[in-house]
């Protein structure tokens, strides 16, 4: 018989993400926010991005928006596309990302399968909308257009969208309450809604539970990981409509450090010039980006910029980075990289590798050291990794042989978003297998211990 243990008040409190997301503006009200635009940046207090926020939950409650409805966002990064982000998690609601650099008929299938009821769309993305069915928006009740650098009212809706109605995104956002307060919802509801890209096949609906996205902010957050303070300036490059830019916006609310957001202008040299700006000391993205600013410093000249420059790492994924880019940025301008590895699947960062891991590292060379950071490192806190035999997955593969990676997690997922819709559609190479007790994630790669 089971032994009967005696529950605690403290394990009842439920994981929200609003007791994370509002602790940065909470502890440095006057920070910044900034966002790049075509006039400059626009500067934001967390104070004031605190009650925008829950002006904008208090103003989607009133519109009728209920646990789990889905709100979809259809923007670059900026201070407003990270209110949406504040807002509608807080209140329940699942927060929808649009990759917008998918195809329309991506776009068509995944708007009806998710069935939004609120797009919120950047000016400068409505054309891409519009290029979208309209009878693949069925679903959607109310289009929210932010202005062109956040002006209110400067944005033009495209004939193709005119029988959806429209809202400007501040006079929607005049509709709420600054005095709102978070509602209590269940830590197991669905609070985050994000697409594969259809490499093997449709894109899939992977959802993320309030529970699972807190637990991932502080896992990702330790020293060994992101290691994000609230004294850091970070620039999250990663697309805020691509995974949840790698929870690195949720990692920003919590600690409330100095934010920079590009919006649109992606290019190396404003990239480059944004760091500069703002003495950024930590920003994320694909090795392409930083092959490209690279390539710019280079141009440029590294003696002009390395005293310009404040970054001290540089977190990489979505593909293994060259090793010798890597050590260009160690030699000339002493920035460290961290090699991080996941999956929409996986919440998504389910391993991270950084040069200096361990007690011995300490006594090894850099060339010696530098080794570690060219691997995919290792699994993250909480998360557990095997490689098993393709025709056994109860049993791992010899060391030095090729297997089946399987992932298991508090924040890995064992189903796609609505499941009993398109299980059909899931292809084999990428499922949720029942080992005894244990669910894990089974992934396509064919990897090697």
């Amino acid at each position: 018989m089971a032994t009967q243990i005696k529950v605690n008040g403290r394990d009842l409190e439920p994981l929200l993400l609003s007791r994370l997301c509002d602790r940065g503006t909470a502890l440095q009200p006057d920070n910044l926010i900034i966002t790049r635009t075509r006039s400059g940046y626009v500067k934001q207090t967390y104070a004031e991005h605190g009650q925008r926020a829950k002006q904008l939950g208090s103003a989607l409650t009133k519109w009728g928006v209920k646990i789990e409805d889905r709100v979809a966002t259809l923007m670059w990064n900026t201070g407003w596309h990270f209110e949406c982000y504040h807002a509608i998690s807080c209140i329940g609601a699942v927060l929808h990302t649009l990759n917008l650099r998918l195809s329309p008929a991506d776009q068509e299938y995944i708007i009806t399968h998710a069935k939004d009821r609120i797009i919120f769309a950047d000016a400068i993305l409505l054309n891409t909308l519009a290029q979208v069915n309209i009878n693949a928006l069925s679903s959607v009740e109310l289009l929210v257009c932010v202005g062109e650098d956040g002006e209110p009212g400067k944005w033009s809706l495209p004939p193709a969208l005119e029988a959806i109605k429209a809202v400007d995104y501040e006079t929607f956002l005049a509709t709420g309450d600054q005095d709102f307060v978070w509602p209590l919802v269940p830590e197991t509801s669905t609070m985050g809604l994000c697409y594969t890209s259809g490499t093997t096949g449709r894109p899939k609906g992977v959802g993320y539970s309030q529970r699972s996205t807190y637990l991932h902010t502080l896992m990702s957050n330790g020293v060994d990981q992101l290691g994000i303070s609230g004294r850091h300036v970070v620039l999250p490059f990663v697309p805020m409509f691509h995974v949840l830019s790698w929870g690195v916006p949720f990692n920003i609310l919590m600690m409330g450090c100095r934010a920079v957001f590009t919006s649109h202008f992606t290019d190396p040299g404003s990239l480059l010039q944004t760091i500069g700006d703002w003495k950024v000391q930590l920003s994320c993205g694909v090795p392409t980006v930083w092959q490209g600013v690279r390539a710019q410093i280079q141009k440029e000249g590294v003696a002009k910029w390395k005293p310009l420059l404040a970054l001290q790492r540089l977190v990489c994924g979505g593909s293994a980075p060259a090793p010798e880019m890597m050590r260009w940025y160690l030699d000339n301008l002493g920035v460290e990289f961290i090699q991080v590895w996941g999956m929409t699947e996986t919440n998504p960062l389910g391993s991270m590798s950084i040069r200096l891991g361990k007690v011995a590292d300490l006594a090894k060379s850099v060339n010696d050291t530098f080794k570690n950071v060219v691997k995919a490192g290792l699994p993250t806190p909480g998360v557990e990794v095997r490689i098993a035999q393709f025709e056994d997955l109860s049993r791992d593969a010899p060391c030095g042989q090729t297997g089946e990676l399987l992932v298991r997690g508090p924040w890995v997922i064992q189903e796609y978003f609505q499941v009993g819709v398109g299980l059909t559609e899931v292809s084999a190479a990428v499922i949720c297998v029942e080992l005894g007790a244990a669910a894990l994630f089974m992934s396509s790669a064919a990897v090697m211990y």
